[in-house]
C-alpha cells in the first residue's frame, strides 16, 4: 500500500498557480495589464513589509492612476494570496462601491487560484483558513458595527467625495477614522482631497503620505485643456488631477491674516451662549490704520460663568464700550455687565445670522485676527485659539458659528456692516 500525504499547507491555493513570485506575475494571471512604476510604488507603500510602517499611512493619487485597480484590488488580493490569515477590512462612502470591489477581487483570487469557502454581499472567506474572521468585510460609512471586529488591515477609500463634503458627513468620516484606529493602526487611506477641512487634507501633514500627481503617470494622463473647453471647473482639476484644494466661498473667513498687535481702541461684542451648550465668543476690536483688528475668544460654558473671564478681557484690552446679544435674556446680561464697571448696551438680533456673518466677509481683505502671545492663563489663550478656529473654518450650517457671529455683531456695533 502507497501512503502519499501531502503536508503542505496551501490555504486553498492550487498546486498548478501558486509559482507566483512576484506582483508583475500576479496582475498578469488576473488578467491585468502590468503596473507602470508609480503604480507598483503605490501599492508598495499600501502593503510595506517594514512592521514599523504599519501605521496611519495615505495615498493621494489623481484620479484615472488606477489607484482602486491597483492598490485596492490587486493590492488586497495581493496580500491574501501571500497571506491568507490576513483579516481585513475595506469601508467606502457608499456599500455598493464596496461590493463592487469585493466581487472583484474574488474574481481576481479564482483567476490566480486560491480557493473560497463563501461569499456574500458583504464578506469573502478563503478555504483552508482556520478562525470566525472573515478574509475581507466590507462596510460604507454609515454602517453599524465597528466595534467587536479583529482586522489586521484596513482599509478606507474615497470616504469623502465631491458629491457631499458637508461639514456633516466630513465629521461621520472623522469619527469613522477615529474608530477603526481602536481596531487597529495598520490603516491605509486612499482618495482625493475634495475639501480644505476634509480627513485627506488633514492627514496629509500628519500621517505618512505618497502624492502622486498630475504627469507622475504621463500614459494615463487626461487632456486638461479639453477638460476646461467641456465645462470642468477650475477648482475641480486642481483637486483631482494637481491634489491641491483651492478655497472658494464657503470658507469666506478662510483666508483671514493673523497679527500679534490688537486695536489701540477698543470695543467689543458678546454672543452669548444661555446655558453653555455651544460657545459664549467675545469679539474685542477696532480699527488699526485701515484694517479691522479682532482680538476674539470662545469660551465653552454659559455667558454667567464667563463673566470674571470678561472682566480679565477688557482690562486687558481697555475696552470702551460692549454691546451684548440679549436674545431671550432679558436685561439680565446687561446689568451684570454694568456691576463689573464696563459700559454695555444690550441687542436683540432678529436678521438671518448667516447673512449677517456673510455680510461683514465682504470686507474680509481688511479683517486682521490677533493671536494672543504667552503670559495670558491657559483657558484664555484656548480660547482665542478657538475663537479663531471658528471663524476661520466658518461655512453655512457650520456646528459651531458663535465666534464669526460675534466678529459680524462687533462689525455691525461699530458700523462697518449695517
Amino acid at each position: 500500500m502507497n501512503f502519499n500525504f501531502d503536508f503542505n499547507f496551501n490555504f486553498g491555493i492550487s498546486e498548478s498557480k501558486k509559482k507566483i513570485e512576484t506582483f508583475e506575475e500576479f496582475c498578469e494571471l488576473a488578467g491585468y495589464p502590468l503596473p507602470y512604476p508609480k503604480q507598483e510604488e503605490m501599492r508598495q507603500f499600501a502593503f510595506p513589509e517594514d512592521e514599523n510602517k504599519k501605521i496611519p499611512r495615505l495615498i493621494l493619487g489623481a484620479r484615472g492612476y488606477g489607484k482602486t485597480d491597483y492598490v485596492t484590488i490587486l493590492g488586497l488580493s495581493y496580500e491574501f494570496y501571500k497571506y491568507p490569515s490576513t483579516p481585513s477590512l475595506l469601508m467606502t462612502k457608499e456599500f455598493e462601491r464596496g461590493k463592487e470591489i469585493m466581487q472583484e477581487i474574488a474574481i481576481v483570487l479564482e483567476r490566480v487560484g486560491v480557493k473560497m469557502k463563501s461569499i456574500t454581499q458583504r464578506k469573502i472567506y478563503i478555504d483552508g483558513v482556520n478562525g470566525k474572521e472573515p478574509t475581507l468585510t466590507t462596510l460604507a460609512v454609515r454602517s453599524k458595527g465597528l466595534r467587536g471586529r479583529h482586522p489586521k488591515l484596513i482599509f478606507l477609500e474615497d470616504l469623502i467625495t465631491p458629491d457631499d463634503s458637508s461639514e456633516a458627513e466630513r465629521r461621520r468620516v472623522q469619527k469613522v477614522y477615529e474608530e477603526v484606529l481602536k481596531l487597529t493602526s495598520n490603516v491605509v487611506l486612499i482618495g482625493q482631497p475634495v475639501h480644505k477641512l476634509d480627513l485627506l487634507q488633514k492627514l496629509r501633514y500628519l500621517v505618512p503620505t505618497l502624492e502622486v500627481k498630475y504627469g507622475d503617470i504621463p500614459e494615463l494622463d487626461v487632456d486638461l485643456i479639453a477638460q476646461k473647453a467641456a465645462g470642468v471647473s477650475e477648482a475641480s482639476i486642481q483637486a483631482s488631477y494637481h491634489l491641491k484644494i483651492i478655497d472658494d466661498a464657503s470658507l469666506p473667513f478662510g483666508n483671514l491674516k493673523k497679527c500679534d498687535y490688537f486695536a489701540p481702541n477698543c470695543f467689543a461684542f458678546i454672543d452669548p451662549s444661555h446655558k453653555g451648550g455651544d460657545y459664549t465668543a467675545v469679539a474685542i476690536g477696532g480699527m488699526h490704520f485701515e484694517n479691522f483688528v479682532v482680538s476674539g475668544f470662545a469660551f465653552k460654558k454659559a455667558w454667567y460663568d464667563c463673566l470674571d473671564d470678561i472682566k480679565l478681557l477688557f482690562e486687558i484690552f481697555n475696552v470702551k464700550s460692549s454691546c451684548f446679544e440679549t436674545n431671550a435674556l432679558g436685561d439680565e446680561p446687561v446689568i451684570r455687565m454694568r456691576q463689573l464697571g464696563a459700559s454695555c448696551v444690550g441687542k436683540n438680533s432678529t436678521e438671518n445670522k448667516h447673512r449677517r456673518i456673510i455680510n461683514a466677509a465682504f470686507f474680509a481683505e481688511y479683517i486682521k485676527l490677533h493671536e494672543v502671545a504667552g503670559g495670558l492663563p491657559p483657558e484664555i489663550l484656548e480660547a482665542n485659539q478657538k475663537f479663531i478656529e471658528q471663524v476661520m473654518n466658518y461655512e453655512f450650517k457650520a456646528k459651531y458659528d458663535d465666534s464669526p457671529d460675534a466678529l459680524a455683531g462687533l462689525s455691525e456695533y461699530l458700523g462697518i456692516t449695517n
